[in-house]
């Protein structure tokens, strides 16, 4: 009779295995069509439920890392590619997206070996040669760094991007004429960054006219080019026109006020301009900001506060619906929890929040709709902790993986936040890559 079973067994477990790989096929296949028809939400979920499906399933992890890349989720990314490279190690561009993915979260070392890594799996991979090159500039490694650029534009001179990396490039090592050369081809490729560089490249050889052109027109195209007002302001002081120069200096520190070159140069404008006092609180503020960094606090009160408010009006939307409101329910408490808070009545919603955890201890949703109240009244160290219960009833619970990187955010837990919001964004809430965009891309 065991003889027999055992064969028996072998063919079920093959055909649970042949299921869950045309399941995962399934949902892989919905993920790449809703990714063509710009459904950004529909298709994170369906590569989520064929990995669900599947967990071996390469390309779901694959696919849905490129995803957030888009999406700016680089640690979510790199999560996936983690998975990817882990089932299977002869993907070259898994290696060189983990790798880019790397560089934004400035781990330069493990950027280096991925992109070492994809370039020994495919040694004609133009974007790991020219992408392992930036960071070779980065090093201060000009020689293996101009190698990569020249034998990755031999593969792909239509890169523009590539033309403008090697103009930087050359500007570091001095060659102003050849950096020239490749930012103008960079340019006629349709690269418009490349006038801020160009420009830069002609105020240090002292072709002062050709520059403020040059940084007038990245100005044009990008009136937020800090950088741009403070080279145009560098080249006009040099042409000794101080007043002119003091605007553009002026205009870079109010749209970066961490610019602490541009508070110099404003310092010395000032100088030439007969107000050495005011001059001197420009050094000063030049020393503080390149030594020192600012207090953020504000904003993340700030970033508590406007995300609270959108979660309110999700748990207003979401949560106020009819239900069953037989005796023993929790519903009434909720409701009129919700509706206490909405008045401004925080604490005695508390208390009807309490009620319902109370009655029902199993419902996550009175977990995160306590935390954000709790949130809402200034204490997010309940929150984190009502947050983290929902997230254990209902680990896919969206809202409370975005509220508790909120929280975390604020406690100065970066790297935790941003793999909460990665989660979110995974299980449906679409307002966190608005954020991931903002704080978690660098």
């Amino acid at each position: 009779m065991r003889k027999t079973l055992l064969p028996i067994l072998g063919i079920l477990f093959s055909c649970h295995i042949s299921f869950a790989q045309n399941s995962a096929e399934a949902y892989f296949d919905e993920g790449l069509v809703k990714q063509n028809k710009g459904d950004v939400a529909g298709a994170m979920l369906a590569y989520t439920s064929a990995i669900q499906t599947n967990p071996d399933h390469a390309p779901s992890y694959y696919q849905r890392g490129l995803l957030k890349v888009s999406l700016k989720d680089y640690r979510g990314a790199m999560r996936d590619y983690d998975e990817a490279i882990g089932i299977t190690s002869k993907d070259a561009k898994a290696f060189l997206y983990r790798g880019m993915c790397r560089v934004i979260q400035e781990d330069l070392g493990g950027a280096l070996r991925d992109f070492n890594s994809a370039i020994e799996l495919n040694p004609n991979e133009s974007k790991a040669l020219l992408q392992r090159g930036q960071i070779w500039f980065k090093m201060e490694d000009q020689r293996r760094a101009m190698q990569d650029f020249d034998k990755g534009l031999s593969m792909d001179p239509t890169n523009a991007q590539a033309w403008y990396s090697r103009g930087q490039c050359k500007i570091g090592i001095k060659d102003y004429k050849g950096s020239v050369a490749d930012f103008t081809k960079a340019i006629d490729l349709g690269y418009n960054a490349a006038y801020a560089g160009r420009g830069n490249a002609r105020t240090n050889m002292n072709d002062l006219n050709g520059a403020v052109t040059d940084l007038s027109k990245a100005i044009q195209l990008n009136p937020n080019d800090s950088e741009s007002f403070y080279y145009r302001g560098l080249a006009r002081s040099k042409m000794g026109k101080y007043a002119e120069a003091l605007t553009d200096f002026n205009e870079a520190v109010r749209i970066n006020p961490q610019s602490y070159m541009s508070y110099y140069g404003r310092g010395i404008c000032k100088v030439k301009l007969g107000q050495p006092k005011d001059a001197v609180a420009d050094y000063n503020l030049a020393i503080e900001i390149n030594g020192a960094s600012a207090n953020t606090l504000p904003y993340y009160n700030a970033l508590i506060t406007e995300n609270t408010i959108k979660l309110l009006d999700v748990v207003v939307s979401k949560y106020t619906q009819p239900k069953d409101l037989s005796p023993g329910r929790p519903e009434v408490y909720l409701s009129r929890g919700i509706a206490k808070n909405t008045i401004g009545e925080g604490k005695s919603a508390i208390a009807d929040l309490d009620k319902a955890i109370e009655i029902e201890p199993t419902n996550a949703d009175s977990y995160f709709i306590r935390a954000v109240v709790k949130s809402s009244l200034g204490d997010q160290k309940g929150a984190l902790v009502d947050c983290s219960s929902a997230i254990k009833l209902s680990p896919r619970h969206a809202e409370a993986f975005f509220l508790r990187g909120v929280i975390k955010f604020s406690l100065l837990d970066k790297n935790e936040a941003c793999y909460d919001f990665s989660k979110s964004g995974e299980y449906g809430y679409a307002e966190a890559y608005n954020v991931i965009s903002q704080l978690c891309a660098k």
